[in-house]
């Protein structure tokens, strides 16, 4: 198994603090993970909302000669990531990504993709986010996509018991 460092604490996105800190955070993170490598930049990041993008590379493509579907994925599934731990409630330590669904309804082949990713549900257990994403050579939305987050919460030290939201 490959170890991967965990190069952005949890509580460090969750404690709000102002957007370009967080910006610069979430950039310095990725580094040698998929965002990363995909070189993805976010340009805003706050409690319920995240904005960032990718310049088309070879890399983004399939060997099919289009823009790869799982480029588009993992950068809505990030923003919607990282705009989660941005606004997690108190007590929750983290997510795991329970559904995602994505539409593709255009396409790119040159000049950058960008993603808009907010909150559209904060509950105690659960996170969904909406993000679109768009070509930014014609302004057009080339998908849409849905994702649910599971939050997660430290074990309770009653009794065994999981407290509400907690999973075992």
């Amino acid at each position: 198994m490959t170890e991967v460092a965990n190069n952005l604490a949890l509580r460090e996105i969750a404690a709000g603090g102002q957007t370009g800190p967080l910006v610069e955070r979430i950039n310095a993170s990725q580094a040698g993970s998929l965002p990363g490598l995909l070189d993805c930049q976010w340009l805003e990041a706050g409690r319920g909302h995240i904005r960032g993008r990718f310049e088309i590379a070879a890399k983004h493509f399939s060997p099919h000669g289009l823009l790869h579907g799982a480029s588009i994925v993992a950068l809505a599934d990030t923003a919607c990531g990282f705009g989660c731990l941005a606004s997690l409630p108190d007590g929750a330590i983290g997510f795991a990504t329970g559904e995602l669904k994505t539409n593709f309804i255009g396409a790119a082949h040159e000049g950058g993709v960008s993603c808009e990713a907010r909150l559209v549900h904060a509950g105690r257990t659960t996170q969904v986010w909406d993000a679109e994403i768009r070509s930014e050579a014609t302004g057009k939305t080339i998908a849409l996509f849905r994702c649910t987050q599971m939050l997660l919460y430290p074990p309770s030290k009653t009794g065994g018991h999981a407290a509400q939201g907690e999973r075992s």
